[in-house]
Parts: structure tokens; C-alpha cells; sequence
């Protein structure tokens, strides 16, 4: 059994000059079923909060998924992944394209070539998604601009959560390595 809320977006030309455009925003809990194999046209960020599972990525290795843990998808990237059966995980994802996601890329924010990324705490990019989730409601006349926006603060939040950052941006070894012998 699984629980699932999501919503999906057409944002117009003008928001997708913005910068970021959110194309949709998702919660779900839960044995999910499995996604993939599939391959899509835009970046989507997906916060497993609780739980774990699996991530087959386009080299046919398997990867193991603990959370709190990130998934990167990311365009032209065959992917196929689930929670692990009858357990299930905590998820909350991000559909979303534009210009800018090429700098991001650039600053080490999206990695392609890191498709699952482990997390301190998930809490940070959680709460993003749920200001997402908030703001999608039926008639909101701001949904496009508001949602594009997260899409910001959440490459951010998860910047700040990766697992093998400290809070201040230094890889964790290096922090522990300089600081090892004072007092």
C-alpha cells in the first residue's frame, strides 16, 4: 500500500526565462511501485526522507539507496529505481527545466554523474518541497513564478544537506584532516 499527491504544470515561455520553471511537485510515502526504465526530457530532484531502495542507473549497475538520500534524473539519463518492497520510503520530488540548470550543473549543484547523493537531513530540502506543495493549490495566480523560485531555494537546501559537505562548503575528510590536531 502506498499514499500518493502530485501535480503537474505547463508553465508558459515567459517562466521558463526565469530561469527555472517547476514542472511539477510530488509527495509520496510508502511501497511505491517501481519507475523505469525510462528516460526523461528534464531534471527532477527526488528526497527519500525515510527508507531505502535501489537506483539502476544507464551502466547496469545497481545502486543502494538509504535515506535520507537524494536521486539526481536528469535529461537523456536512462533510470529505472524502487523503494524496497513491502518497506517502502518517504519521497518527495521535483520536476523542473530552464537555462539556468546549466549553472547549476557548472557549481557542483546538480550532478549528473552522482545519480544518488547521500544526505545528513533531509529536512531542509523537505520543507521546500512542501512550500512547493502548498503553493500548488488550484488557482493560485502566482504558482509558476512562486514553485520557479523553490526550484532555487531547493538546489540550494540540497547543496547545504549533501552528506559529504560540511555546513560551510568543505568537503567533511578535509574539514576533519585540518582541524584534526587542534585543541
Amino acid at each position: 500500500m502506498y499514499h500518493t499527491w502530485m501535480r503537474f504544470f505547463t508553465p508558459t515561455p515567459a517562466h521558463h526565462r526565469l530561469g527555472l520553471a517547476c514542472l511539477g511537485v510530488g509527495l509520496q510515502y510508502g511501497a511505491l511501485p517501481t519507475v523505469g526504465p525510462r528516460t526523461l526530457d528534464h531534471h527532477v530532484a527526488v528526497v527519500i526522507s525515510a527508507g531505502g531502495g535501489w537506483y539502476l542507473g544507464p551502466d547496469g549497475r545497481r545502486t543502494t539507496v538509504t535515506a535520507p538520500a537524494l536521486l539526481w534524473l536528469t535529461p537523456g539519463v536512462p533510470h529505472h529505481y524502487a523503494p524496497d518492497a513491502g518497506v517502502g520510503w518517504d519521497e518527495g520530488f521535483v520536476d523542473f527545466t530552464g537555462p539556468a540548470t546549466t549553472t547549476y550543473t557548472e557549481l557542483g549543484y546538480i550532478e549528473p554523474e552522482r545519480p544518488v547523493v547521500a544526505l545528513s537531513d533531509a529536512s531542509g530540502p523537505r520543507a521546500v518541497i512542501g512550500r512547493m506543495a502548498r503553493a500548488a493549490r488550484r488557482g493560485n495566480p502566482l504558482l509558476e513564478v512562486e514553485t520557479g523560485a523553490a526550484v532555487h531555494e531547493l538546489l540550494v537546501a540540497l547543496r547545504r544537506a549533501r552528506a559529504d559537505l560540511a555546513p560551510d562548503g568543505d568537503p567533511v575528510l578535509q574539514a576533519l584532516a585540518r582541524d584534526a590536531c587542534l585543541p
